[in-house]
């Protein structure tokens, strides 16, 4: 994977920069058709949900992106999972500037 460009820093920057991607002109409706978004509590020793409950003290914001793709049966476009692109933060800003980051360096 190559990356091109300055790292992405900012929300607002993250935003426009997935939003304005030319993949994403083939849905004509933005990000949120191709996001999915999970908010979880999980063990910080592990940054994975815990059986134990008491240990899930930190809230992350998971997200689920993949540019759309043409369904053949459905004969439309439809967003798809990206596994490269599954990542989350503390909060829903820092996961989207994790995800442009990542678009970018899959997508440049």
């Amino acid at each position: 994977m190559k990356t091109t460009g300055k790292k992405i820093g900012y929300f607002t920057e993250a935003w426009w920069f997935i939003q304005d991607h030319p993949l994403m002109e083939k849905l004509h409706t933005g990000i949120m058709q191709c996001l999915d978004i999970l908010v979880a509590k999980v063990n910080p020793a592990t940054g994975h949900v815990d059986k134990d409950e008491s240990k899930n003290t930190e809230t992350e914001v998971w997200l689920e992106f993949g540019f759309p793709e043409r369904d053949e049966i459905l004969g439309q476009m439809v967003p798809t999972h990206d596994i490269d692109l599954d990542c989350g933060a503390e909060t829903f800003e820092e996961s989207i500037v994790i995800l442009a980051n990542l678009i970018r360096s899959k997508y440049p």
